[in-house]
């Protein structure tokens, strides 16, 4: 293939690109909550198959009635554990602002021990009287602003912006049982005749890419399921050495905190995310502690820090081994255009969109861009080559 032709190869892979991700955008951004419905019953009916195909082994149990149980089972235990864990995550807020607000008539001290104890650092003495002026005074400043009526006029204006679509919420409840039911019942029915949608997909999709389709779609679900259950496994570990960390803590006297089960998976949901991880909440939490003299909570919580951090370096690449990544950069920028253009559902969308398209990219069943250092490391060397050859 000549240059011209890999140019215009080049371009038309382009142009397909920009065509798909057009495509993809406008879905997302105005017919994504109205097929979602659909997409999550083709999902659950997907994963139903191998339960189903079980026990309708022996022909004589009815298909239809089995794929309505399977799927009205999966759905209850869905609200189930929606029920459950909403109970105590408000639960856990609620307690969470009632130690806050405990703790307000205490922030003059806490202040006052930060101040102190900036001055009483080596550095603070090596410094111009005017930089420790400077610093003890912007702390002061934040002490009168938490103490006034500012920040209580801040937080009423926050809640009220932030309560004030609790009434549009509540007009659409029927508009979510609405879909709730169709989805539930478009499930049964998926289940069912699943065999029949996957072979009307198929047959809508030209012979000489069909093979590209299917192959497409083992590699997807195989790497995509793996690496699901790779980061659930992760998951469960931290949040064990957390629970087991912080109950230790408490059984020491030094956390007074509650639904320590709670906080850990919560914590362990942010340490998921490549560019936050653990320490985003346990280092702040470790250096309010100190500066609020609580010593023994602040050096558990860097001890339960670094112990999770070491553990996670020794199973993570065992547990997401060959499974496809991305950079934290382009995680970043793809979290970051995500919320630009989705809002809150597209910091998660759009980097599994990334994912998928690397993933492909990577089987050659798509070809955007080049993914095989092996490609880059031979570009380099044969220039050199042919200028070994010109000068014999």
């Amino acid at each position: 293939m000549d240059k011209t032709q890999k140019r215009w190869s080049f371009i038309v892979n382009i142009i397909y690109f920009l065509i798909f991700a057009a495509a993809f955008y406008l879905f997302m951004k105005y017919a994504f909550w109205m097929f979602f419905p659909f997409i999550a019953a083709f999902i659950i009916a997907a994963l139903l198959q191998k339960p189903l195909r079980l026990l309708t082994k022996s022909k004589k149990a009815p298909k239809g009635i089995i794929s309505a149980v399977l799927s009205l089972l999966v759905f209850t235990l869905l609200f189930g554990l929606i029920a459950l864990g909403g109970a105590r995550i408000f639960s856990a807020i609620k307690d969470l602002i009632t130690y806050f607000t405990d703790r307000c008539n205490n922030l003059v001290e806490f202040f006052d021990v930060l101040k102190n104890g900036y001055l009483e650092l080596e550095i603070a003495g090596r410094l111009p009287a005017e930089i420790n002026d400077a610093v003890t005074g912007g702390i002061d400043s934040l002490s009168s602003y938490f103490m006034s009526g500012d920040i209580v006029n801040t937080l009423t204006t926050n809640l009220s912006k932030l309560i004030s679509p609790l009434g549009s919420v509540i007009t659409t409840v029927p508009t979510i049982l609405a879909a709730l039911l169709v989805s539930i019942v478009s499930t049964c029915f998926m289940t069912a005749s699943f065999s029949d949608i996957k072979t009307f997909i198929l047959m809508q999709i030209p012979g000489e890419n069909k093979q590209k389709a299917v192959r497409a779609k083992k590699i997807l679900v195989s790497s995509v399921g793996k690496m699901l259950k790779a980061y659930a496994i992760i998951i469960l570990i931290t949040t064990f050495e957390l629970s087991i960390g912080l109950y230790i803590l408490k059984l020491m006297g030094v956390n007074d905190g509650s639904h320590i089960i709670v906080v850990s998976l919560l914590i362990a949901l942010i340490d998921i995310v490549p560019v936050l991880g653990t320490g985003t909440v346990v280092i702040p939490w470790s250096i309010y502690s100190f500066v609020t003299g609580n010593i023994g909570m602040g050096i558990g919580l860097l001890v339960i820090y670094a112990v999770i951090s070491v553990i996670r370096q020794i199973i993570e690449p065992k547990l997401v081994a060959g499974q496809v990544g991305i950079s934290p950069v382009i995680t970043i920028i793809s979290m970051y255009v995500g919320i630009k253009l989705f809002g809150a559902i597209g910091i998660f969308i759009l980097p599994f969109f990334v994912i998928i398209i690397k993933l492909l990219n990577d089987e050659g069943i798509i070809h955007l861009f080049n993914s095989n250092p092996d490609d880059v490391n031979k570009s380099s060397v044969v220039p050199h080559t042919e200028q070994e050859e010109n000068k014999e």
